[in-house]
């Protein structure tokens, strides 16, 4: 199970699938049932989040199926699934839509998020913008750079 530069570029454009199938269709477009409170009023849970979620670890399975996959959603159902983060070869941890307050709220400033772990070391991150189609990604030892929907990389300084 190795995690290299081609598994993130495939890992940013995966959350970008998700953003597209799953996020955006839903943008200011939930229903009533579509939101519900995890502990707060400001604690949110949507039917993107759970949706996003569930399509980001299916395809991480796929690919990596030795890998530990923790969601924040179904973390947040069993907080059990963060034993071991430190332990594995290799995990990922997801957030399907982090700013789900603001997303709920018709406010375009969200992200779709993903860190790479190994061997309890972070190794790389991404940030996926689906309403600017850009990413922020760092990895460990290549610094960080944003890749625009377009293609160009720009340094992060």
């Amino acid at each position: 199970m190795t995690f290299d530069d081609r598994a993130i570029d495939w890992l940013a454009e995966l959350l970008a699938e998700a953003a597209r199938a799953e996020i955006m269709p839903r943008f200011r477009k939930l229903g009533e049932g579509d939101v519900r409170q995890k502990t707060s009023a400001a604690d949110l849970v949507t039917e993107a989040d759970v949706n996003a979620e569930r399509l980001i670890t299916a395809r991480l399975r796929e690919r990596f199926p030795d890998a530990m996959v923790v969601g924040e959603e179904a973390c947040s159902d069993n907080p059990a699934l963060l034993s071991g983060l430190g332990d594995a070869a290799l995990a990922f941890v997801i957030d399907p839509v982090d700013g789900t307050f603001n997303f709920a709220s018709g406010v375009p400033l969200f992200g779709v998020m993903a860190g790479v772990v190994v061997n309890g070391e972070t190794f790389a991150g991404i940030i996926h913008d689906p309403v600017g189609k850009d990413w922020l990604i760092g990895a460990k030892g290549a610094g960080s750079h944003i890749r625009h929907a377009h293609g160009a990389l720009e340094k992060v300084r």
